[in-house]
């Protein structure tokens, strides 16, 4: 262990996070006290930690990407990045490259600093420091923009309407992501990088057309269904 915490410059909790978690193989172990790591062990935690530190992936992502086809086919840290940067230029009408920094979002949208802050924690937008000037990505801005605009309609806190329920929006999105993610490198990290980048930006548009389909179409069956209850009950209430 001292000697994979040498070459790679991470701890040994973090090891047993990343074995527990299923990130990294357990290693081999001949004996009750012994563990032998390979290089492997040694490559996966340099990408871990490059994915991390330079991407800001979060390690559900990296999981997937690290399991979805054996090490030595992996695409490399550079594929990655470029990757990434032919799909946000590809995606650039919907994310955007404007930030806005925090005072310029309260005074523009009238939300308060500390929702934006409890937003924050709850992982539903990023404060993030640009030249020591803390912003929001456009991604951020139009997310919240929505819920502003939601909570207008009447929507709101009292209603049961709150960040927790907006959190379970961010929750179901991000673990359908991780999958989307998982699976897109699986299948397509053969191919060239612009064309998987085109790929990928049109699955994504295509994706959210359909996700929006089939949430306005389960809403109206839950709709029908809430109907034809209470039918039936005030029916048996009459008899």
């Amino acid at each position: 262990m001292k000697e994979l915490e040498s070459l790679t410059g991470v701890g040994r909790e973090a090891v047993r996070f990343y074995i527990k978690e299923g990130i990294l193989p357990p290693p081999d172990k001949p004996k009750k006290n012994v563990a032998h790591y390979s290089e492997e062990h040694v490559l996966r935690i340099k990408m871990i930690r490059k994915l991390q530190e330079e991407k800001f992936l979060p390690l559900g992502v990296i999981k997937n990407i690290l399991n979805t086809t054996t090490f030595t086919e992996l695409p490399t840290s550079g594929n990655l990045v470029e990757f990434e940067i032919a799909l946000s230029v590809m995606l650039a009408d919907e994310r955007g490259n404007a930030k806005k920094t925090l005072p310029d979002v309260i005074a523009t949208l009238g939300v308060s600093e500390e929702t934006l802050r409890e937003m924050h924690e709850l992982e539903i937008i990023s404060i993030v420091d640009d030249a020591a000037v803390e912003c929001l990505d456009a991604v951020d801005v139009k997310v919240l923009e929505h819920w502003q605009q939601i909570l207008s309609l009447g929507y709101d806190q009292g209603a049961g309407y709150d960040l927790q329920f907006l959190k379970r929006y961010v929750d179901m999105s991000r673990a359908l992501a991780e999958e989307e993610v998982g699976l897109f490198f699986r299948e397509f990290s053969s191919l060239p990088i612009k064309v998987a980048a085109q790929l990928g930006s049109e699955g994504i548009k295509t994706a959210n057309s359909l996700v929006g389909l089939l949430h306005t179409r389960e809403i109206r069956k839950c709709v029908q269904q809430f109907v034809d209850k209470q039918s039936a009950k005030d029916s048996i209430d009459a008899v």
